[in-house]
């Protein structure tokens, strides 16, 4: 009764007073305390220092006589740390001073003073250190920060708060043709108007990313598709149909929508499925169709849907921007199910893509490599998809900045996805086969990643927006999504959403 007391009196003090040492922003009241596991080599005075709280105080919290020993393992309470200035890394496999210090940019003798580590040696799996964010950097004027945000039935005025918060001066958002035009010239615009004018109003600039021919408009090539190719989507067959929506959107919007991405990763079967036969299809005994023998994947087909939209966007908005479709990022080319992201790139560049658009879509969003690192190391605790410079952020954007140099094409980039998944945490599913990287970061590595990224996309002269995937991807049931979200599955708020937030966006108003 004595010592609890005593501790409940201690941390009112401590609650309520400036801790020895530390500055304003230091002292304020934390939520609650936090577990720390003493490590080999650690003292009193070392935590003490570590946790920003005076020795006595740190004794008194936890019932220490003067003079008592510190065992291994003994848990202690402690407040927690400025989460706005560092970030709590836990030890990997193969993680050592060396490793950290290149993927922190903190040198070897800094984390060793920040966590009380005595030796080198004495770094283990498990452990948890402290380690800070990267450096501020100041944003480029007029650098597009956004967010990407799924329509959501009767959440739009929560959405645009959220966003609001994040500091953001761009929102896109996922238009499926699809799921708006149902039937030929019934189009359904009810969710997809209150989240436009709910965000226009809060002053945000949008980017609609419009994609998913519906069935309706691609009758004539599914009516004989195999089972296994009817949940893929893909272009219309005649283009016309696609002029029609798109500019019945285009001029719905008009002065509230500022660009417009046409299409999603069309280098991809399960977004651009036309397939091409040899010979009339089949049906089989089981009442299935063959598969087709091959798939229009080339760029040539998606090059003439972006012309075409061009003329239609610029005809109903002359002040709306067109952007070319991200590419999935992918290694493999069979021309099926694929083709590789650079491959598809310069096909796309030297067939004159560049003079239907006013910028170039990329897409990062499916790696587990820290962004600091080069390309390409196995990163501690990253077991696959680490091999290519796909995976790999600052490779990635000097590659696409290399290939419009090929071409002389002066058109800005443009991240319009972005982003770490994690598998840790509440979502929908679990990572399935080819998504195992999902399980190498951690919802603090997400974050860490994410500010860490948006530090380097500064000073990539050829970049000039970067938009956040996502914000609400586990609420409206995309499981892939979900692993991405900023509030997960039960509705809280990922620590990602906390970094974002802070990452310094004064320069980069409207």
């Amino acid at each position: 009764m004595g010592r609890a007391f005593i501790r409940q009196v201690v941390l009112l003090l401590w609650l309520f007073s400036a801790v020895a040492g530390a500055n304003a922003a230091d002292s304020a009241a934390p939520k609650e305390l936090i577990r720390y596991t003493v490590q080999p080599g650690d003292t009193l005075y070392g935590i003490a220092k570590q946790y920003v709280i005076s020795i006595d105080a740190l004794r008194n919290l936890n019932g220490l006589r003067d003079g008592a020993q510190l065992g291994v393992d003994t848990v202690l309470l402690v407040p927690p740390v400025d989460d706005t200035r560092y970030f709590q890394y836990e030890v990997k496999p193969g993680d050592s001073l060396y490793a950290l210090e290149r993927l922190f940019g903190i040198s070897q003798a800094e984390l060793m003073r920040l966590n009380s580590i005595a030796a080198a040696d004495l770094l283990r799996a498990g452990q948890i250190i402290r380690v800070p964010y990267p450096p501020v950097a100041a944003p480029k004027p007029g650098f597009g920060f956004g967010i990407h945000v799924f329509v959501e039935s009767g959440d739009a005025n929560a959405l645009a708060e959220q966003a609001k918060q994040l500091g953001v001066n761009w929102v896109k958002i996922d238009v499926a043709w699809s799921q708006i035009e149902t039937e030929r010239g019934r189009a359904d615009y009810a969710d997809l108007d209150v989240l436009v004018s709910s965000l226009d109003a809060a002053g945000f600039r949008l980017l609609l990313n419009v994609y998913d021919a519906p069935n309706w408009s691609r009758a004539n090539y599914r009516a004989k598709m195999n089972s296994r190719l009817l949940s893929y989507g893909g272009p219309p067959a005649d283009l016309n149909d696609f002029a029609a929506f798109l500019g019945q959107t285009v001029a719905r919007y008009a002065g509230r929508v500022d660009a417009y991405e046409i299409w999603k990763a069309p280098n991809l079967l399960k977004y651009w499925n036309v397939p091409i036969y040899t010979q009339p299809p089949k049906q089989s005994g089981d009442g299935d169709f063959g598969l087709p023998a091959a798939i229009a994947l080339d760029t040539i087909h998606y090059v003439a849907l972006l012309e075409m939209a061009y003329g239609t966007v610029k005809a109903h908005d002359a002040a709306a921007q067109v952007i070319s479709a991200g590419l999935a990022p992918v290694g493999f080319t069979d021309n099926y199910n694929s083709i590789a992201t650079d491959i598809y790139l310069d096909a796309l560049l030297a067939a004159g893509a560049a003079d239907y658009v006013d910028g170039i879509g990329v897409i990062f969003s499916a790696s587990a490599v820290p962004p600091t690192l080069g390309c390409c190391e196995q990163p501690p605790g990253v077991e696959s998809h680490y091999e290519s410079f796909l995976q790999n952020f600052g490779a990635l954007m000097a590659h696409y900045a290399a290939i419009l140099d090929k071409y002389e094409v002066n058109l800005p980039l443009l991240l319009t996805q972005m982003g770490w998944g994690t598998a840790e945490g509440a979502n929908l599913a679990v990572p399935s086969t080819g998504y195992e990287w999902l399980n190498y970061t951690s919802q603090a590595e997400q974050a860490l990643y994410v500010r860490q990224a948006y530090h380097l996309a500064q000073g990539m002269a050829a970049l000039s927006a970067v938009f956040l995937y996502n914000l609400n991807g586990c609420a409206v049931g995309d499981a892939e999504a979900c692993f991405f979200s900023l509030v997960d599955a039960q509705g809280a708020r990922r620590p990602v959403f906390a970094a974002y937030e802070a990452v310094p966006k004064a320069a980069s108003s409207q």
